[in-house]
């Protein structure tokens, strides 16, 4: 949420205190804020006055105009914007004026010259869009600044709201807050309030709307804002429609109430609040064609909906030009209620953020009636009807604070006159007793304030945690376990050359999307933010995305891995994953990473745990088809690696080969078993080369492991040394030449004894595998 620094000095007496420093403690304290400065860079624009129009003697497309842009100095400019007429207030750009990137200079149309340009809420930065010049109908003199009147270079505090702390979504709720950090006196106010009066039907059919208030307002005329209140709208990020929408939309971002206006004359024997028919359609105010059903909650009259509670209006009842009497809602809806509806019909709006985070009930009839004063000082109208259905009243909660439960979180005792003037600053009523501080929640903090220790951080908080005397902390020592295999697995990587990584688990759908996974099963109930929807359930997206950041801050090389947690509905698991490419880093030559370097880090993991994994083609839609592979472990499969498929990493923007691979590291440690002492033979070997043929597709790892069976303790290594496939060995075969090397502890083999036993595994594979020995 954007606040003008400005905005604030109405509610709280600022004293000299800067934007810089309220962003600064309001980091500190409460959420994370920021400053930055309104308005594009502008020179040479200034207020002008039209005091002749007329038709472009060549060109009926265009208008002459002549514009006051002092007291004494009038200037002639060429406009395309036929709807400006005499007595209109405009803003000039003056030769050589700059505004934003582009130079204004005089240009001629035809044999006239145009010694300005007429600017556009477009060009001036203000919106994304816009039609015709922008208009400004108060009176200023001409020749005044356009950075004064629009509020350019004015400071703006942006601050990031915790999803708990919806009482900081409006300018009064920062002021309150900035008041209670800084000891900043409030200011008082004034504001016209109405009673109820008039006629109107107001039904509330469901639970869920706490309480609903209309006001009726006939003869309204719509038009534009006053400059002050499209000024505020702009810098804080909102489009501007015409004076009643815009003040509803400035009062929300004022007092942090959502407001909807209504067309009367669309409204069919008043309003029912109740939930959505199944199958029942609304047209959006953004024309798109929505299908409810009845977990959303609506606004109707007698006949159809009108509006989706919180989230949104109907078009059909929009205020529009031809609209003279409104009926102006404010309201309090339940919070699940409303984020239910915005994400299943996929609209989040200003409104609906707010309603998310909780509005305060008590102050629906406050808010709405500072609009109401607004609309009828602008746009006109007498209030007709008012009408406030408040079944259940707001009942605060009480919540007691022990001393003592202070003291264990602070480490100090509070003081009885501190804790006053923190809670008073945050209108919190309280009562200090000898033991304690009861509160009493108020309506602007009910969602957040529900228990002792919630107390306990409003006041550490204020006071500042600076404050507070740090002492070191003191934990035990324990020894180093000898038996700690995943520091064992970091330091091996270490060693390689690799970087350990730490991400957030918190994940959005886009990459599982793009990698063809679907989507984790664990969902976040209120994400802080939207990126932040899912508990991952792979490291590898983690990965990823680390690899596009420093790819996108030119760090091409890399060798990262992560050895983190991922989520499923039945728990959490512990994962390894790695991702290499580019340049490996090494003292004196640096190389590109191969498959081959990259498998042989895999396997160095396992050989590191003593366990020996089959590996398997992987078919992973996200991995190269010829270069990946899955892992297996008593024939259970606990990991893949491999390339990343050329048009993910195309996707990606990310440069050359990407290799990643992922180990559910918490199955492979459960098979690791305790190593054994085995003595060092001082026989010599006997070592034998022999070639075996096979079908093409058979998996060498599968074959070496059962060599290894066989053999059992006479074999000291086995390893391929060579691989053909071609005419001599025949269509769809390969030979493979595999290295046995056999030692035994006890005494020198005999060549009769060793040939025995390769006889017999020959003879075994034959039997298996239909496996031959090459002649």
């Amino acid at each position: 949420m954007k606040v003008p620094y400005t905005w604030l000095s109405e509610f709280v007496e600022l004293d000299g205190i800067t934007p810089e420093e309220i962003a600064e403690q309001l980091s500190l304290r409460s959420v994370e804020a920021t400053v930055e400065t309104f308005g594009i860079d502008i020179d040479g624009v200034v207020f002008g006055k039209v005091v002749e129009v007329k038709e472009h003697p060549e060109d009926r497309r265009l208008n002459l105009l002549k514009v006051q842009v002092q007291e004494h100095l009038f200037v002639d400019v060429v406009t395309a914007d036929k709807s400006v007429s005499k007595g209109d207030g405009v803003l000039v750009a003056l030769p050589n004026a700059k505004v934003g990137n582009m130079c204004v200079t005089e240009r001629k149309f035809g044999d006239v010259v145009s010694k300005g340009m007429l600017l556009s809420a477009q060009e001036l930065g203000l919106e994304e869009k816009s039609e015709g010049v922008l208009k400004i109908k108060e009176e200023f003199k001409p020749g005044t600044d356009a950075r004064e009147i629009l509020g350019f270079g004015e400071k703006i505090i942006e601050i990031d709201i915790t999803p708990n702390r919806g009482d900081m979504l409006s300018v009064r709720g920062v002021a309150r807050d900035i008041s209670a950090i800084f000891g900043l006196k409030k200011k008082e106010e004034e504001q016209e309030s109405f009673s109820e009066t008039g006629e109107l039907s107001i039904e509330i059919r469901d639970k869920d709307c706490g309480r609903y208030r209309g006001v009726v307002i006939e003869g309204v005329k719509i038009g534009e804002s006053p400059i002050e209140i499209k000024k505020r709208l702009w810098q804080c990020g909102i489009k501007v429609i015409n004076n009643v929408v815009d003040i509803t939309n400035y009062v929300m971002l004022r007092d942090g109430q959502p407001l909807h206006a209504f067309d009367l004359s669309k409204v069919n024997g008043g309003i029912v609040v109740r939930s959505a028919h199944k199958g029942e359609k609304l047209i959006t105010l953004d024309g798109e064609e929505k299908e409810l059903d009845e977990d959303i909650l609506v606004i109707a009259d007698r006949e159809k909906p009108l509006a989706v509670a919180g989230v949104i209006g109907g078009l059909e009842s929009g205020i529009s030009e031809k609209t003279t009497s409104i009926l102006l809602e404010s309201a309090y809806f339940n919070p699940y209620r409303v984020r239910k509806a915005s994400k299943k019909l996929g609209i989040n709006t200003e409104s609906s953020y707010r309603f998310e985070r909780n509005v305060d009930i008590e102050r629906v009839d406050k808010a709405q009636d500072y609009a109401v004063s607004l609309i009828l000082k602008y746009a006109g109208g007498k209030v007709i009807a008012v009408r406030d259905i408040y079944p259940r009243k707001y009942e605060p909660k009480k919540v007691f604070l022990p001393q003592g439960k202070y003291i264990r979180y602070a480490g100090e005792p509070y003081k009885n006159e501190e804790v006053s003037r923190i809670l008073n600053a945050l209108e919190i009523p309280h009562e200090i007793m000898r033991c304690g501080v009861e509160v009493y929640v108020p309506s602007h903090r009910s969602f957040d304030i529900t228990r002792d220790v919630d107390i306990i951080e409003e006041i550490m908080r204020i006071k500042g945690y600076g404050s507070y005397t740090s002492e070191v902390l003191k934990l035990p020592s324990f020894s180093k376990n000898p038996e700690d295999y995943e520091e064992k697995v970091r330091a091996y990587l270490r060693d390689r050359g690799f970087y350990e990584v730490i991400n957030f688990s918190f994940e959005d759908g886009k990459l599982y999307n793009l990698l063809g996974l679907p989507l984790p099963e664990v969902e976040v109930i209120n994400p802080l933010n939207p990126t932040q929807r899912y508990m991952r359930s792979t490291l590898i997206t983690s990965l990823l995305r680390t690899a596009v950041y420093n790819d996108r801050n030119y760090n091409y090389d890399q060798a990262i891995f992560e050895l983190g947690k991922v989520f499923n509905k039945e728990g959490e698991e512990t994962r390894l994953g790695l991702l290499v490419k580019g340049r490996k880093k090494r003292t004196l030559k640096e190389e590109l990473w191969t498959p081959y370097e990259f498998s042989e880090a895999i396997h160095g993991i396992f050989e590191l745990l003593g366990i020996e994994p089959i590996i398997e083609r992987e078919e992973e839609r996200f991995l190269h088809p010829y270069i990946s592979a899955s892992l297996f472990v008593d024939d259970e499969k606990v990991g893949f690696f491999g390339k990343l498929h050329p048009e993910i990493t195309k996707a990606l923007e990310l440069r050359g080969d990407v290799f990643i691979g992922e180990i559910k590291l918490e199955k492979v440690l459960s098979k690791v078993k305790k190593p054994t002492y085995r003595k060092v033979s001082k026989f010599p070997p006997v070592v034998r080369d022999i070639a075996l043929i096979m079908d093409k597709e058979f998996n060498v790892n599968k074959l070496l492991i059962d060599i290894k069976s066989q053999l059992g303790d006479l074999l000291e290594e086995v390893r391929v040394f060579d691989v053909y496939t071609g005419e001599k060995v025949g269509e769809g075969k390969k030979s493979v030449a595999i290295r046995l090397v056999m030692r035994s502890a006890e005494r020198s083999l005999k060549d009769e004894e060793v040939n025995e036993l390769v006889r017999k595994l020959v003879e075994e594979l034959e039997r298996r595998y239909g496996i031959k020995l090459r002649a």
